[in-house]
């Protein structure tokens, strides 16, 4: 009724409405302590100072709805738009980052709420003389560079390639001299070898691919690099010494060429003695079986020769991280992880007595006393250490939780308990021990009290890493719902940048209703699939017993038939349908795979559901044409890797196209005869894994692999990569035909999307389709904004993006608001766009 009534306000009353709530806009927005902390430039202190002045029991607008301000506030992204923010107005027809730039995950167990999370970061570092300027290394989305203290960020080897980061050395002499080693070791993945810059990250030079090559598609991770102190300063003579899954690799020559001075063997980490140039120390991973045990090594001649000065048995210590201390040189600390991935112990070693003293590390090995997890189970994957250079006591140690010790690692106590778990990395501040600099699943975090705080700098950092199965809102072009690598299942809608978590764990595939767009589906990883109301926030478990099918993907595929959304498919070892919303599933198929995969993808016809594809990470794919009671399998011989996604033609259930992932062989094939026969329409794609496909308008076909997205306007006789987005891997791509909206998704950069050309022109600002602009469709942007449901016969988009930037924030309510009031914006409100 409310709506109803704004919308036939007269005009005079109009403009007093207007120019009643602008004052409110402004004097929230602008004369508020958030635009004073906004002008400070810490954007999370900001959003958390108004956070606490406000009773969240309090509603905002009055009207009993149950809306709170802190609901408001969350919102909006905690209103990052200010009338400060500049206008910008996007190309047509280009790939757009539509975020996550920074998320608010799960509910804070596994998460950091209330501060932001983002992708997993894995090395990072401090300016060795400018307190501002940082760089972190992501996973998957690259190096990114602060020049203010993590406010802002800066992507830098988008065009790079490899986005896979494992290290990062910045010249002491020369803080503009950069190297980066790709590659990453929490989870193993290549790279393309060392990256150099001589200009603060402005640009790149890669060398080093004749020895980081492992074929000639990748190479090894670079764990760690060291620039030498005495001779750093230079582009042409520095010794440079990085530690890599295959040996140490030394550089005298800045990075420009590189030998192997080791055995073949894996080095997870490598630093300097802290006075004594000529010495370091690198840490040496074990592996069962090799004639060489884990342990310390070290170097006297800045990294020339090595040898071995304390050792592990193999069956106690695997990966391991080293640490060293200006306030004690010569010791060097070490944290070690079991080969069952729990933690192995905590030593230092001291060279004046050439000895190896156990540090007891009590409190890591037990549970917390609060319930939350202890230092876990996953040391391969999560390991750091630092110590203080100032006080050799106060030793940082991280597994899944972080722990600091202040008593030299007698015993520890667990530090930023309400951060993000998994933690990677960790650097003290060579300036400043206060500030400690650190890197986990949930992004990167600052602390200026010696680990006693924490402070998320996620803020911009558009990073995270996104599993497959992403789903589109059917009517609303912004509305996106996506699982992410450990920050569970996130949700954006009505154009906002800000994207809330909906479920936990490793977000999986989901599903949205295309009738009843307020119920859609969630997962994590195994196959935990659950229903969400998001009218009334009921969340019901939709899953299928593990004792009707033990094998299933890490990432579980399952999918919704959009002619029936009550109906939908789900593989393990076995196809499972539940005509129901998952209340009870019945299997439909025998074993598809060839006795040891597991079901990889789904695709249901959208014309034609008795039309079912299916395919296995062991090489099969089966089809039905009859609802699942038989399955067909392919006349022809597919490659035997992993199957990873299906497109049925929407117009035509028959018409399929398959992609495969490895490399070594074709990556797309199209069938006409709904899985019969196949055929190779790879055509000039490059050779590595391909794992998404989508149809487009025009009988458009789009394929995402480890270089971003390739179209064929020919069904596959000719490709050409897209423009316009990073080189990084795509796990998903989805066409809605409604909105002409291509979405991908990307593992390490967030989520991408590309507008196709529209039809006639919008009257921006104008939601409420009556054709002029006015402070009834402000206060319908301002509602969207505050997540309360709007008439069926608003149209937000792209209506309500009134300055042109691709979104909708509290900047487009204002904007509305002083046309209607008769200001000059300089915007292209009340502009047909």
């Amino acid at each position: 009724m409310m709506n109803a009534a704004v919308q036939h306000v007269p005009q005079p009353a109009r403009h007093r409405l207007a120019r009643t709530v602008l004052a409110l806009l402004v004097a929230t927005v602008a004369a508020s302590p958030l635009a004073a902390q906004e002008r400070e430039g810490d954007a999370e202190q900001r959003r958390l100072a108004l956070l606490e002045q406000w009773d969240s029991a309090t509603p905002f607008n009055g009207g009993g709805n149950g809306v709170t301000f802190t609901k408001w506030l969350q919102a909006v992204g905690g209103m990052r738009a200010s009338v400060r923010a500049s206008v910008t107005v996007p190309q047509a027809q280009q790939w757009t980052s539509i975020g996550p730039r920074g998320l608010y995950g799960d509910n804070g167990f596994f998460g950091s709420l209330p501060q932001l999370d983002a992708g997993r970061v894995s090395a990072l570092a401090f300016h060795p003389t400018d307190r501002f300027t940082m760089y972190v290394g992501t996973a998957a989305g690259g190096v990114w560079k602060s020049t203010n203290e993590g406010a802002t960020w800066v992507p830098l080897t988008d065009t790079e390639c490899s986005l896979t980061t494992g290290s990062i050395a910045i010249d002491p002499v020369n803080p503009d001299i950069v190297y980066v080693g790709t590659g990453e070791v929490s989870e193993v993945t290549a790279g393309c070898g060392m990256l150099r810059s001589t200009n603060g990250g402005a640009s790149w030079t890669l060398f080093g691919t004749d020895v980081f090559t492992q074929n000639a598609a990748t190479a090894w991770p670079i764990y760690g690099v060291v620039v030498d102190r005495a001779s750093a300063g230079t582009t042409s003579a520095t010794t440079v010494v990085a530690a890599t899954l295959r040996g140490i690799m030394r550089s005298t020559n800045s990075g420009q060429s590189w030998t192997v001075v080791t055995p073949a063997l894996t080095f997870s980490d490598i630093v300097q003695h802290p006075t004594d140039a000529n010495v370091m120390y690198a840490a040496r991973v074990g592996v069962a079986g090799s004639a060489f045990p884990p342990g310390l090594w070290r170097s006297s001649d800045r990294g020339a020769t090595w040898a071995a000065v304390t050792t592990f048995p193999v069956d106690s210590v695997q990966r391991m991280e080293i640490a060293v201390s200006r306030a004690r040189p010569g010791s060097v600390w070490m944290l070690a992880g079991r080969p069952d991935q729990q933690l192995g112990g905590v030593w230092r070693w001291d060279d004046a007595t050439s000895s190896r003293t156990t540090l007891d590390a009590v409190g890591p090995r037990l549970p917390e006393p609060n319930g939350r997890l202890n230092f876990g189970t996953q040391s391969g994957y999560n390991l750091m250490i630092a110590v203080d250079h100032a006080d050799a006591n106060i030793v940082y140690i991280g597994g899944v939780r972080a722990y600091r010790s202040i008593d030299g690692g007698a015993t520890f106590r667990e530090m930023a308990e309400r951060i993000h778990v998994d933690w990677h990395a960790i650097a003290v501040d060579p300036n400043n021990p206060q500030r400690v600099l650190s890197g986990n699943d949930g992004g990167v975090f600052l602390s200026r009290d010696r680990g006693a705080s924490w402070s998320a700098l996620n803020a911009g950092l558009t990073t995270t890493l996104h599993y497959p199965g992403m789903s589109l809102h059917p009517t609303d072009p912004s509305g996106v719902l996506t699982g992410l690598q450990d920050n569970g299942t996130i949700i954006t809608r009505n154009g906002m940048l800000q994207w809330n978590g909906v479920f936990g764990g490793d977000g999986s595939f989901t599903a949205i209703d295309p009738q009843s767009p307020t119920t859609y589906y969630v997962s994590s990883q195994r196959g935990n699939i659950n229903r969400v109301n998001a009218t009334t926030g009921q969340i019901t478990r939709a899953s299928i017993d593990t004792l009707q099918d033990l094998r299933r993907a890490f990432i579980t595929p399952f999918v919704l038939d959009v002619t029936r959304p009550t109906r939908l498919y789900y593989g393990g070892s076995r196809v499972f349908r539940t005509d129901n919303q998952g209340t009870t599933w019945v299997p439909i198929s025998p074993d598809l795979t060839r006795g040891t995969g597991v079901i990889n993808a789904i695709a249901v016809a959208p014309t034609d559901s008795n039309v079912i594809y299916v395919g296995t990470t062991d090489g099969n794919v089966r089809a039905s044409r009859d609802y699942g009671i038989t399955w067909l399998a392919p006349q022809t011989t597919l490659p035997a890797r992993s199957m990873t996604d299906f497109a049925v033609k929407p117009t035509d259930p028959n018409t399929v196209v398959l992609t495969v992932g490895g490399s070594g062989s074709p990556h797309v094939y199209l069938s006409r005869d709904a899985g019969a026969t196949w055929n190779d329409i790879s055509g000039s794609l490059p050779d590595v894994t391909t794992q998404a496909v989508a149809w487009g308008p025009d009988n458009r076909l789009y394929v995402g692999n480890m270089f971003g997205v390739y179209e064929s306007a020919n069904e596959g006789r000719s490709w050409t990569r897209q423009p316009g987005m990073p080189t990084i891997r795509i796990t998903d791509l989805v066409y809605n035909a409604r909105t002409n909206r291509l979405v991908a998704a990307t593992y390490g950069r967030g989520i991408w999307a590309y507008d196709f050309a529209t039809g006639a022109a919008v009257l921006r600002g104008d939601v409420n389709g009556d054709n002029q602009v006015d402070a009834a469709d402000a206060l319908l942007i301002q509602q969207a904004l505050a997540g309360i449901q709007l008439p069926a016969t608003v149209t937000l988009f792209p209506a309500a993006d009134a300055n042109c930037d691709g979104r909708m924030q509290v900047l487009d309510a204002l904007l509305v608001l002083r046309h209607a009031v008769g200001e000059n914006t300089g915007a292209c409100v009340g502009t047909r766009r």
